[in-house]
């Protein structure tokens, strides 16, 4: 997989001391390893109280204290994965969205854990995931369930830039050696076959269209990335709900997340917060008007 412009060969991950943490390092020790990257481990100490009296420096050296061992044990963990794998390290007293955000800019990835403590607490349901999946200046992997060598799962649908999602799955799948699952969800209009054939709606006929489409989608992407196994499932329902269901013993599972500009942490679509907080896998995150901006770059140069 071709290194973005204006970025380095580095895996970022966010850890906190907890198991979670701890699991999305070595995740993405072997990330690293598969990519040739080198991988960076990032902690975010919590600032002081503005009340707090630390006249002596002490309270500021326990909590960097206990950073460093949480840092450590995360580096152990990865080496153990990936042995010889090139691993640092950054550790200051910052917020972790800002912190990370900041990471995202000189990475090919951040990866963060399904959940936290310390300088992560709160990281699937509040401020972090959705602020890496808005602001972070390159995809975001947020690490759930246990790694298996299944299947790449990827949500198609039917937004002008999804394309770059699926683009991606390819090359994840491409990467990995493995099947890739596409699936496309919709729901029915009227929500009853019989009541939508009364007013001149034919539901097969709608399911054909939508099979066309996807199946063209597909074959876009799938000329830049020959040798892969596609499945398509066009089905009915919940987008979040059917992901979650085919995600099931999946590598890894592809959306896309939409959020821009001013509205910080708040244009994440329903269907990217629910995997995040569901998926049996691994769920990454891809920013499809980003990645517009670095082919055109790419092309452009």
């Amino acid at each position: 997989m071709t290194v973005p412009i204006g970025h380095s060969n580095v895996v970022v991950v966010g850890v906190d001391g907890s198991d979670a943490a701890q699991r999305a390092a070595r995740w993405a020790a072997a990330e690293a390893a598969r990519r040739g990257a080198a991988l960076r481990v990032v902690h975010a100490e919590l600032p002081l109280p503005a009340d707090a009296l630390d006249m002596t420096g002490m309270a500021r050296r326990a909590l960097h204290d206990e950073a460093m061992h949480w840092v450590r044990d995360a580096v152990t963990g990865a080496l153990e994965v990936a042995p010889g794998l090139e691993v640092t390290h950054r550790v200051e007293v910052n917020t972790p969205a800002w912190l990370l955000e900041q990471e995202s800019a000189d990475a090919v990835l951040v990866v963060v854990g399904s959940r936290g403590l310390g300088g992560f607490t709160g990281l699937l349901l509040g401020s972090v995931a959705v602020s890496l999946s808005c602001r972070a200046l390159c995809p975001v992997v947020v690490v759930r369930g246990d790694e298996v060598e299944g299947p790449v799962v990827v949500g198609v649908n039917g937004a002008p830039h999804n394309w770059m999602v699926v683009d991606r799955a390819f090359a994840e799948a491409e990467a990995r050696g493995t099947l890739l699952v596409a699936v496309h969800a919709w729901h029915p209009p009227m929500g009853n076959e019989k009541l939508a054939a009364s007013v001149g709606i034919v539901w097969s006929e709608l399911q054909t269209v939508r099979d066309a489409v996807v199946a063209q989608r597909l074959a876009a992407c799938a000329d830049r990335h020959p040798g892969v196994r596609v499945e398509r499932h066009v089905v009915h329902g919940s987008a979040a709900h059917r992901l979650v269901e085919f995600a099931a013993g999946a590598s890894l599972l592809v959306v896309g997340s939409h959020g821009t500009g001013g509205l910080r942490g708040k244009l994440l679509g329903s269907t990217s917060q629910a995997v995040i907080r569901h998926a049996p896998c691994p769920v990454l995150l891809v920013r499809p008007a980003l990645d517009e901006q670095i082919e055109n770059a790419r092309r452009a140069g």
